[in-house]
């Protein structure tokens, strides 16, 4: 008897850590891709290139608007169906990969200003009333109230991205959410701001050209930080068998 209530002990510590661990599995947001099929990294610069009917009429900038200069807001450039490069650094400093519908700072990394200020991207709700713009001068990092208009995440949009503004840093706000997307000034300026009905579709492109010497097939390594859950799952399945057997 002390040996059976011994064994149903162990079983029940196996399956709920099992069910923990399972859980713990689904929470974890799938990497975003680049273009090539590999996940963002924390660090890189990448190139965002809107795709798709009138989205794609080139790529990210920043410029003044309405006869001023200052804030710069981000704008699509039609010189250039590339734009300027950017990094994606995830709100949790200990993630180095981009995952969806996670927060993280948006910066362009070959944009100098000669006041030095931030090319991080942040919401500007000033020069235009009423409209939630997406302009440059935020702060990356810091998490919080203080920071909430710096926080953008990436979600999946058809066969492509797009960016969403509902920044989750502060639980005890409640921000104003939605996509980004382009409204078009009187100058024909295609400017981002946040609650577009109609999302700017994009992808991402390492602005590093790797040569692959060989491709690996898919695995856990593709996706550092995804737990291994079948083999887990196989020793549970083993362990409640044998009990089984024994007790019957």
């Amino acid at each position: 008897m002390a040996l059976r209530r011994l064994l149903s002990f162990l079983v029940a510590i196996i399956l709920s850590t099992s069910f923990i661990f399972l859980v713990k599995a689904q929470n974890i947001s799938e990497p975003v891709l680049d273009i090539s099929g590999k996940a963002i990294v924390k660090g890189s610069q990448y190139f965002i290139v809107p795709v798709s009917g009138r989205s794609n009429e080139g790529g990210l900038d920043v410029s003044g608007i309405r006869n001023t200069v200052d804030p710069p807001v981000v704008t699509q450039n039609p010189q250039s169906s590339v734009g300027s490069s950017l990094r994606f650094t995830p709100v949790d400093s200990n993630e180095n990969i981009v995952r969806l519908s996670t927060d993280l700072n948006v910066k362009f990394m070959d944009i100098i200003f000669t006041d030095n200020r931030s090319t991080v991207w942040t919401i500007n709700t000033t020069l235009i009333p009423q409209r939630y713009l997406v302009a440059v001068g935020g702060v990356e990092g810091n998490p919080g109230r203080d920071t909430l208009g710096n926080w953008f995440k990436i979600d999946k949009y058809e066969d492509a991205y797009k960016f969403v503004y509902c920044p989750g840093v502060c639980e005890t706000c409640r921000p104003f959410c939605g996509d980004v997307g382009i409204i078009v000034e009187p100058n024909n300026k295609r400017v981002l701001f946040v609650g577009s009905d109609k999302p700017l579709k994009v992808k991402f492109e390492n602005t590093t050209s790797v040569i692959t010497v060989t491709k690996a097939p898919p695995s856990a390594s593709n996706y550092p930080d995804r737990l291994p859950t079948m083999p887990f799952i196989n020793v549970v399945m083993c362990i409640v068998i044998a009990y089984l057997t024994t007790v019957m």
